[in-house]
């Protein structure tokens, strides 16, 4: 990713730590920054499984752009609820049309399915949330999987062999934030405004709601996790997460050095 972006945009993605001191239990999310905003960047809301919409609003967004090399950011929850989970991984996994690079965040649901795979049992609430449309999109079926009642040693192991090793590798291996320049902060579900930017965890970038206070002076913060009817584009905070596998709508920010934000949509009607 670093080498193209360089060649696209002229200049390095860094990926950096928060700033504080961790203790060796702590795992907080990488973040990455670009020194300078991009010529163009497409910010894409929640895609929950609905890869169709995606297809739709990835060839929209390369129609729109020309020869104009572009970065396409996803703010994560990728999968659950949506029928065709595997098929937005594979499809972000492989390589973006000629002229895009991809980032993609970690979202909350992708968080609460690599624990899933870590630990069944103890995190079987995935299911709830969306956990089982992922599951199915991937081949498991759940009365093969004795209602997921099986010894969880067996049930991972007969989970692991439906579901690609490298899938969950790659989500492993998602950022929790892009910084673009000292202008957009995007992380999945916000910030906590208490906090510097660097040093905001996996629950702050994944799980907030409800944000209490501006952002740093100057930031504006691009996110989803929290559906909505209408993309505010006046504030601070801006949020493009449409409900989509609800709507069958899927939002997306276009951002340039400097002109305002302008939103994209794309509707399965």
């Amino acid at each position: 990713m670093a080498g193209l972006i360089r060649r696209l945009f002229g200049q390095k993605p860094r990926r950096s730590l928060p700033n504080r001191q961790r203790s060796r239990s702590e795992s907080l999310p990488l973040q990455v920054r670009l020194p300078v905003i991009p010529p163009l960047t497409y910010v894409v809301g929640d895609i929950h499984g609905c890869l169709d919409l995606y297809l739709k609003l990835e060839t929209q967004i390369m129609e729109a752009v020309g020869d104009t090399p572009v970065l396409i950011i996803s703010v994560g929850d990728l999968v659950d609820r949506g029928p065709e989970s595997a098929g937005v991984i594979a499809h972000l996994m492989s390589s973006p049309p000629k002229g895009a690079q991809r980032l993609v965040l970690m979202g909350n649901h992708e968080q609460m399915m690599l624990e899933f795979f870590k630990a069944p049992r103890a995190h079987i609430r995935w299911l709830d949330y969306g956990g089982r449309t992922t599951l199915t999109s991937y081949g498991v079926d759940e009365l093969q999987m004795g209602g997921f009642d099986l010894p969880e040693d067996l049930l991972a192991q007969k989970m692991q062999a439906l579901v690609p090793a490298e899938h969950l590798a790659w989500l492993r291996g998602l950022p929790g934030a892009v910084r673009l320049g000292d202008r957009y902060f995007v992380s999945h579900s916000g910030i906590n405004p208490s906090k510097p930017l660097g040093n905001q965890s996996a629950r702050d970038l994944m799980w907030t709601r409800g944000m209490q206070g501006p952002p740093p002076a100057g930031i504006t913060v691009v996110h989803g996790h929290t559906p909505i009817d209408t993309v505010d584009l006046t504030g601070p905070y801006i949020d493009i997460d449409t409900g989509v596998y609800q709507t069958g709508r899927l939002s997306a920010l276009r951002l340039t050095p400097e002109g305002a934000p302008e939103l994209i949509e794309v509707s399965a009607s």
